[in-house]
């Protein structure tokens, strides 16, 4: 069990001893503190628990010899409206004792605390006091006692020998291990469904029907089914991804296990925004797919939106209806837009297929996406899955376009498609990996697409890897297996990916299979 907040902070006892002379202190301080060594009661409050010395907080024992003993006595308050539990434990713990019998503790207390019966000072960190409950407005008064045993014999072995340690308190609540420790959990165990094996050691599922499925986009969690939810796909947990406000954390990858529909990518013309051609641009900043899945707080720097048109820097109208998708309405297909014309709208409607309610929404983390791509993937030496994870992060892109984005909902990557085989018996996933993705369709090779849950056989899926070479061009993950680039304003799969805020956890409802895909823990 993991304490969820330190709410009281450290009391220091220190026990030195010199030629067998023992002296403690319960001096240090790092809470909000009233009185001092002068004073007769010192109060440590934080959070809804109020910790107090009775009788100020120093304490010394001078000249010790074994049968000494030193006392300490503080309350526990809790000040809150409500019932909550608290753990008292040894931090910081430092037991230099060469015979650790020697020294031993008492915790007593007469009015509700729990009582320690003498038990032997620990090595390491240890709670005197686990998870116990404490009622609204209750007080708990404790005396600690450690004692230097007298035992009736030699005990020279402990002179000049040291202890020290911090006596905490902290309020306890019952720890949840969020999504992606659950899943890292998992890892440790099963080598069949995970791999750790890309530059970063990201934990991914691998696999032709890898136990990754999760109910997501429910219209009720509390009613978890295939009636109430759709079937996403656990990508896996990725390393230290930057969220928008720059902080740092693992986060769980998901990818919704079924295409929207065939798609556009981006379909401006030339000379509207990014776009230097007419056949869209591979810029996902302000690609009109990019508009479709996500709310207009992602629309690039400079564009604005009149009466839900989107306008780029120059006032042209490039889309319409930004954030169908993400907010459930009815929207628009990206479509062809040429310079200073009007957006006409091919509509598409995500009142059943777009996500459904705030409670999907809030569980979607804003994440920076990275978005390099490469003009040179055709072979062994620069088409790999390794390869292709190095282009994604980089920043080889067409001349002006952006390197990164900030927002919640995107496409899976090439080096996505490529780490989620397991191989097989005639090709296993070493010889796989070993394989540039361009050719993943050779018959000699098809246990790589075969033995990947990522792998569609009936349609081609868009990923959000930009072909450099060309302003318009895009990565796809072909229906015959292999990867190659694509015209933005052609029609591929979409399926939405999206980072789950760390707060998320499952329950213990589900397998991880088709049949019983895991349920999340959300709103």
């Amino acid at each position: 069990m993991k304490d969820k907040k330190i709410i009281i902070l450290s009391i220091v006892g220190v026990l030195l001893l010199v030629s067998i002379v023992v002296a403690t202190s319960y001096a240090y301080f790092v809470a909000n503190v009233s009185g001092n060594k002068d004073t007769n009661n010192v109060v440590v409050t934080n959070g809804v628990m109020a910790l107090e010395y009775k009788d100020g907080d120093a304490i010394n024992l001078g000249n010790a010899i074994p049968g000494s003993s030193v006392s300490k006595t503080f309350t526990v308050k809790n000040t809150g409206n409500v019932a909550t539990n608290y753990t008292i434990y040894f931090s910081e713990l430092s037991n230099k004792f060469v015979d650790k019998t020697d020294l031993v503790y008492t915790l007593t207390s007469s009015d509700g605390g729990k009582n320690v019966a003498q038990t032997q000072v620990p090595s390491t960190n240890e709670a005197m006091v686990s998870n116990y409950a404490i009622d609204a407005g209750k007080t708990h008064t404790y005396t600690l006692t450690i004692t230097f045993l007298d035992k009736d014999e030699n005990q020279d072995d402990n002179q000049g020998v040291s202890f020290s340690t911090k006596v905490s308190i902290n309020e306890t609540k019952e720890y949840v291990p969020v999504f992606a420790e659950q899943i890292a959990d998992l890892a440790t165990t099963d080598t069949t469904n995970f791999a750790t094996d890309d530059p970063d050691n990201n934990i991914r599922y691998i696999g032709a029907n890898p136990n990754n499925y999760v109910y997501f986009n429910c219209s009720d969690y509390s009613n978890q089914s295939d009636s109430t939810c759709e079937r996403w796909r656990i990508i896996g947990v990725f390393k230290n991804m930057t969220k928008e406000d720059g902080s740092k954390e693992d986060l769980v990858k998901i990818v919704k296990d079924d295409s929207l529909s065939n798609i556009s990518w981006d379909y401006k013309k030339n000379g509207v925004g990014t776009s230097t051609n007419d056949m869209g641009s591979n810029d996902w900043t302000d690609s009109q797919l990019m508009m479709m899945l996500n709310p207009t707080d992602y629309l690039k720097s400079g564009y604005t939106i009149d009466n839900n048109i989107v306008k780029d820097s120059k006032g042209q109208a490039i889309y319409q209806n930004m954030g169908s998708y993400y907010n459930g309405t009815s929207g628009c297909k990206p479509s062809a837009i040429a310079s200073g014309a009007d957006f006409t709208c091919t509509s598409i409607d995500f009142t059943s297929t777009g996500l459904k309610n705030d409670s999907t929404r809030n569980a979607i983390e804003s994440v920076v996406w990275n978005l390099g791509g490469t003009g040179n993937y055709y072979s062994a030496s620069n088409g790999l899955a390794s390869h292709w994870y190095g282009y994604e992060r980089g920043t080889t892109v067409y001349s002006g376009h952006a390197t990164t984005w900030t927002g919640k909902v995107g496409l899976m990557y090439p080096s996505d498609y490529g780490y989620a085989t397991a191989g097989g018996a005639t090709t296993n996933r070493a010889a796989c990996l070993a394989k540039e993705l361009y050719n993943w369709d050779g018959s000699g090779v098809s246990d790589c697409k075969n033995n990947d849950y990522l792998y569609k056989s009936s349609y081609y899926q868009w990923t959000l890897a930009p072909y450099s070479s060309y302003s318009y061009s895009v990565f796809r993950v072909g229906a015959g297996g292999y990867v190659d680039r694509d015209g933005a304003n052609d029609t591929n799969g979409v399926r939405p990916v999206a980072f789950l805020k760390s707060n998320i956890s499952i329950t213990d409802v589900g397998l991880g299979t088709a049949e019983s895909p895991f349920q999340l823990k959300v709103g």
